[in-house]
């Protein structure tokens, strides 16, 4: 009895310990099947990874490329605002000034013209004259010849012109020397550049002993207010007729025009210019007719 008792607890334990035996090598085979699913799926991370690098790398290459095009455009609106400040900044052509003279006398000529700087005007007084129209005394500030030529009356002149032809010039540039007559003033090259702001008086002597005036003031955009004009005491000058109400008055540079003066300054100012004319010729009559005498 004993030993049959013996027998099945001996069996029992058998059964058991291969039963446990089993589930071990069962949990075995689940752990290599769990790593072989874990095999398997290693291939699809790293393709998605590798995806995800190649994506990231496409968008830097795309932000690159995106920043390359505009930083290429901002340096191509720099170069073009560069430009456009240098054209800004190109100075303008000085102004120019053409006289007309007329003659009296059928062989008379001109013998010396004079331009003389003066740098500020005060209107004096304002009269009527017998016609009906007004004449101002304007006096000048300053006074500094600039520019002077003569007739060359020597023999050799002479010998190229016949008679007082080639003396008696219609009409005088400012700065250009007309043939048959020599400079005086400025001793050697052109003389200074018409200044804008500043007058001028034109000074026309004839061989006929008459002379004639023009008086000119130089506006900020290089165009000319000019007045035939007759000389009273001093730097003075009464100057007929239809005179600009701003003749006297300073002229206001671009540069020194605020933008609350804009629109004003700039609409008085050209109104005025306006009804003074272009060259100086045109503005007041013709130098002869001033009817000044030395």
């Amino acid at each position: 009895m004993l030993d049959g008792a013996a027998l099945a607890s001996a069996a029992a334990a058998r059964k058991h310990g291969s039963i446990k035996a089993e589930m071990k090598s069962n949990s075995v085979r689940g752990d290599t099947v769990a790593a072989g699913r874990c095999s398997v799926q290693r291939p699809g991370a790293t393709w998605l990874r590798a995806t995800t690098a190649v994506a990231l790398a496409m968008s830097v290459l795309i932000a690159l490329a995106s920043f390359g095009c505009s930083s290429k455009k901002k340096v191509e609106d720099i170069n073009a605002d560069d430009n456009s400040s240098d054209a800004a900044a190109e100075p303008q052509p000085p102004p120019s000034a053409t006289v007309e003279i007329s003659y009296s006398h059928p062989k008379d000529s001109m013998e010396r013209a004079t331009v003389s700087k003066y740098f500020g005007a005060e209107v004096i007084q304002t009269t009527q004259t017998h016609s009906g129209r007004s004449a101002s005394v304007i006096r000048f500030d300053g006074g500094v010849p600039v520019w002077e030529i003569q007739a060359d009356r020597s023999l050799a002149g002479r010998i190229s012109d016949i008679g007082s032809s080639g003396w008696a010039v219609k009409q005088l540039e400012y700065g250009k020397v007309p043939p048959h007559f020599t400079q005086i003033l400025p001793d050697a090259g052109p003389p200074e550049p018409l200044d804008r702001g500043s007058f001028y008086v034109f000074t026309i002597e004839r061989s006929s002993g008459t002379v004639s005036y023009q008086a000119v003031k130089v506006l900020a955009d290089g165009s000319l207010q000019a007045y035939a004009a007759q000389p009273r005491a001093g730097s003075s000058f009464l100057i007929c007729c239809g005179l600009a109400s701003d003749f006297a008055e300073p002229v206001i540079m671009p540069e020194e025009i605020t933008p609350d003066d804009t629109g004003s300054a700039a609409g008085e100012q050209g109104g005025e210019a306006g009804d003074s004319g272009g060259n100086p010729g045109d503005s007041g009559g013709n130098p002869g007719d001033s009817g000044a005498n030395p």
